[in-house]
């Protein structure tokens, strides 16, 4: 269990993004991907998170202000275009837009609404980038 507020608020994100309708595979910082024995699947998402230096409202120890972004890359198989990969990213940046989310006493807002940017081409596969801000409190001590 994430104790860390950074930790909560990668959690509270990633299982909001895995528990949308129809996901995709997720591919984690720092975890295997795939499990061991599986091929690497031809659709996936890839998830990157983008902490920013935290932001004191206030003197002393009163709870601070985090910022960042998480993205969430759809990758997309070479060769079948663009058009059904922006849809997946259209479906995550809808899973997102005007959320509040909470995770043990923070509450994280997305800041504004998330974006799609343009496709990379990769040698064996396009991913296109979907970036979500959030701004979220400290919990109370």
């Amino acid at each position: 269990m994430a104790t860390g507020t950074d930790a909560m608020i990668f959690s509270a994100l990633a299982t909001h993004l895995r528990t949308m309708p129809d996901a995709l595979p997720i591919a984690g910082p720092n975890i295997n991907f795939p499990d061991a024995g599986e091929d690497k699947p031809a659709k996936f998402i890839d998830l990157l998170f983008l902490p920013n230096r935290t932001r004191q409202i206030t003197l002393g120890p009163d709870p601070q202000q985090k910022l960042g972004l998480l993205q969430a890359s759809v990758m997309w198989p070479k060769g079948y275009g663009l058009t059904d990969a922006l849809d997946v990213a259209g479906q995550i940046i809808d899973r997102f837009k005007n959320q509040t989310l909470f995770a043990s006493g923070v509450k994280i807002t997305i800041s504004s609404e998330p974006w799609a940017g343009g496709p990379i081409q990769d040698d064996d596969r396009m991913k296109v980038p979907v970036t979500i801000p959030y701004h979220a409190f400290e919990p109370e001590a």
